[in-house]
């Protein structure tokens, strides 16, 4: 089990593959509410594709340390002359505290043996590093304090990660503006109300259209139904958490307050517009699924049409790899984990996917 850093520490492990001394190591950083026991179903695969499967719990969460209240106070809304300024620094310094907390846990994990450096001669080792949901942000978090994060340790992360995964981001996290259904915005909710119907929402299957007046935001479909009643309540417990998201939570201030000071449009712009690109031999990969909720789609439409913007205005933007993956949800990584794990890891999946749309 890796070093803890005192901030993040592991949730759950597959350990090493037998007879496999130069494994590649999956890293998988969860989402709002839900946490890393969604992913458990990855762990049952390790062995079968010879890697290593870590699953990270974030801050708040169960097993991992909880924020300080010098934290939470860079979420929390500045009330003075220029506190919106303050603010938005102020947020963005969390997440600089996140990608330091992050890359020190890995490179630590890198120290001990727990995860393997990459061999470029036999293309075996290194790290493939995702952030699902709401995670995203960390991912985001890493590479935008890139410089930063690269400082803090001996170790050089960018000859061992060997791709960072934007698995089924919000429109939201991504700086984006769009229509969105979501109970986490509805502020009539209590919220544990609002937690109960988020997890339902988040968790069906919705049949879109790929143009935006055919987005369906409230329906989910019948068969299959949400992944959510297809949990045991004890399945149901060991995933989902609801404390940091509820009203006054650190992932309800970052979501919010981030939203609402531009916090994911500065991330944004830091990501896809680097000054200096720490990360440019990083491959980035963004894995999303058709039949998520509304907030998906608007962040794939969004992202597709600022690359064509980009382009025409010929504008130098981060390159990206393009996933879909075909009549799957939220939540394939439980659904239908063979699938999410081939996704994830750059292999071949053949039926149901389309690469560099």
């Amino acid at each position: 089990m890796p070093l803890s850093t005192g901030a993040l520490s592991v949730f759950l492990d597959s350990g090493v593959p037998h007879a496999t001394p130069q494994y590649t190591t999956l890293v998988v950083i969860h989402g709002y509410a839900w946490h890393s026991g969604i992913f458990s179903k990855l762990l049952l695969l390790a062995e079968k594709y010879r890697i290593r499967v870590l699953l990270l719990n974030r801050r708040d969460y169960p097993g991992s340390q909880p924020y300080s209240e010098e934290d939470l106070a860079l979420l929390r809304p500045v009330k003075n002359d220029g506190g919106d300024a303050q603010t938005l620094d102020n947020l963005w310094a969390f997440t600089r505290d996140r990608a330091v907390e992050l890359y020190t846990w890995l490179a630590t994990s890198v120290t001990d043996g727990t995860i393997r450096s990459f061999d470029r001669t036999t293309r075996t080792g290194g790290i493939v590093l995702a952030g699902w949901s709401l995670g995203t942000v960390w991912m985001m978090s890493l590479l935008a304090h890139g410089d930063l994060a690269c400082s803090v340790s001996d170790v050089d992360l960018r000859k061992v990660i060997r791709r960072v995964v934007l698995y089924d981001p919000p429109y939201q996290v991504l700086g984006y503006h769009a229509k969105s259904s979501d109970p986490l915005f509805d502020t009539t909710l209590t919220s544990e109300t609002m937690l109960d119907e988020f997890a339902k929402w988040v968790s069906g299957y919705y049949n879109h259209g790929m143009m935006p007046e055919d987005i369906e935001y409230d329906t989910p479909s019948r068969e299959p139904p949400p992944t959510l009643y297809r949990l045991t309540p004890e399945e149901r417990d060991a995933a989902l958490y609801g404390k940091p998201g509820g009203h006054g939570g650190s992932d309800y201030m970052l979501m919010g307050n981030g939203l609402r000071f531009g916090l994911f449009e500065r991330l944004h712009h830091a990501v896809f517009y680097p000054a200096h690109d720490t990360w440019r031999e990083t491959e980035l990969r963004y894995v999303w699924c058709d039949q998520s909720p509304s907030d998906i789609l608007w962040g794939i439409l969004r992202l597709r049409e600022e690359i064509d913007e980009t382009a025409k205005a010929r504008k130098r933007m981060r390159p990206v790899t393009i996933v879909r993956l075909r009549q799957a949800n939220h939540f394939i990584h439980w659904d239908d984990p063979e699938r999410a794990i081939h996704a994830l890891m750059g292999w071949s999946v053949g039926e149901g996917v389309t690469s560099d749309e």
